[in-house]
């Protein structure tokens, strides 16, 4: 069970208590952000590598106006719904969310992230999420999509079977980070997975998981992820109808838009 943080940072209105050392060596290279989504790509994948990794819990996140006022259990322990996790090896760390989060907390929430990860000397920002389209039915294998900060992410992935993504929106805390990143001088990079909108897709999670562990050498099985795949939609049909909500409120149908300035 947990017992007292090492150090609480407070970063505009967020709390971020530390259970381990975050200037020990060496410096998690890379930082995982995973919040509820479209077809919940990124949550059912970001779970999936902490089952996998067997990923510590080293932190949680908190903020007495940003979030609700939950505790979710495991092992017994009364947390915070947003954790912080990483490998022994310390090669990155994953922010993982438990809920979505509402429009309006979602600018000062990427922000501390950012800020945090600034201070622990996180190089890359990455994330995977869904990328919502009509026939997602029909694909057998969905479409992976990349958008980043930096021009040389692009040019590593010529000759995968993953599409730079270079007009469209993109609408919540993905969008955001994108933009954070950029001006605070990270390589940001979001996978985007051709994906069910508001149907938990397990799949697509697996092709987001392949994206992400070939971009930053993170070896992860998803055998498992897809035999449970029913199960898994299942568990998750009521975090999916509170995202759906969220996603209506960040008016997320404009990811389906061309901007106009390229019509």
């Amino acid at each position: 069970m947990l017992g007292r943080p090492r150090r609480t940072l407070l970063f505009n209105e967020l709390q971020i208590h530390e259970y381990y050392d975050a200037y020990a060596t060496p410096t998690p290279k890379y930082m995982i952000l995973c919040f509820p989504d479209v077809g919940l790509v990124s949550s059912i994948a970001c779970r999936h590598i902490v089952m996998e990794k067997k990923l510590g819990l080293v932190g949680e996140i908190d903020s007495p106006t940003l979030l609700p006022p939950v505790s979710v259990i495991h092992e017994s322990s009364p947390i915070s719904p947003v954790q912080l996790y990483m490998p022994e090896d310390r090669s990155f760390l994953m922010v993982l969310s438990e809920i979505p989060l509402i429009p309006g907390s979602v600018y000062p929430f990427v922000n501390a992230i950012s800020s945090y990860a600034d201070e622990v000397g996180v190089e890359y920002l990455l994330a995977v999420t869904g990328l919502a389209v009509p026939n997602r039915l029909e694909l057998e294998k969905p479409q992976v999509f990349v958008a980043s900060s930096k021009e040389e992410v692009y040019a590593s992935f010529k000759g995968e079977n993953i599409e730079a993504l270079r007009e469209g929106f993109i609408v919540g805390p993905y969008a955001l980070l994108l933009k954070e990143g950029r001006r605070k001088g990270f390589s940001t990079v979001v996978f985007l997975v051709e994906s069910f909108l508001d149907i938990p897709d397990p799949e697509a999670a697996a092709f987001g998981i392949a994206a992400l562990s070939r971009f930053a050498g993170i070896q992860v099985d998803t055998k498992k992820l897809l035999e449970e795949a029913e199960l898994i939609k299942l568990r998750t049909r009521d975090l999916m109808m509170q995202t759906r909500k969220a996603m209506m409120d960040m008016q997320k149908q404009m990811e389906r838009q061309m901007p106009l300035m390229y019509m």
